[in-house]
């Protein structure tokens, strides 16, 4: 046998198996999306079933038929805030605080809107970002919770009276 630079002769070099790489990391891909969809869909189980739970008990006790969005709100305790139409069309607030039965509903018209309260925002406190606008309650009465950052990039809370927009509490530099 002949040997020609460490190489047999009439032996090939072995080939990359280019198409069953291909399939393997394709398959490690579609399983890792699949762990990753499986693991959000179990850590998110609490929540959606505490929403089917709030959206039974706005059903039970009150007059809204659609229910629009829900929002929640972790100050003190958890608060769930239930924007929704009646039957007439017109929009109302419900709250359920905590894990109470209790609902508190008021119609979503003696608040500001969404438009006025971002404009509110953009005046007063320049957001450079706002992460979340929520309905809530604050010694009894309804209230905008806002979180935002500022333009130096500190995460900034407001708490909003719904009505006017006065401020009860600003926490700056969080």
């Amino acid at each position: 046998m002949q040997f020609r630079e460490n190489m047999r002769i009439g032996q090939r070099p072995k080939r990359v198996m280019w198409p069953k790489i291909i399939i393997i990391a394709v398959a490690i891909i579609a399983l890792l999306v699949v762990l990753g969809a499986g693991y959000t869909y179990w850590a998110l189980a609490p929540m959606r079933s505490a929403e089917s739970r709030v959206e039974k008990i706005v059903h039970q006790k009150t007059d809204l038929v659609n229910l629009n969005q829900i929002t929640v709100d972790y100050r003190d305790q958890t608060t769930y805030a239930v924007i929704g139409e009646n039957a007439k069309g017109q929009q109302k607030v419900a709250v359920v605080q905590g894990s109470s039965q209790k609902v508190t509903t008021f119609p979503r018209s003696d608040g500001m809107s969404n438009q006025q309260l971002t404009k509110l925002l953009n005046d007063r406190y320049h957001p450079k970002r706002v992460y979340a606008a929520n309905i809530s309650y604050f010694k009894g009465v309804p209230v905008w919770e806002v979180s935002y950052t500022s333009d130096n990039g500190q995460l900034n809370y407001l708490t909003l009276d719904f009505k006017t927009g006065k401020a009860y509490r600003v926490i700056n530099g969080l």
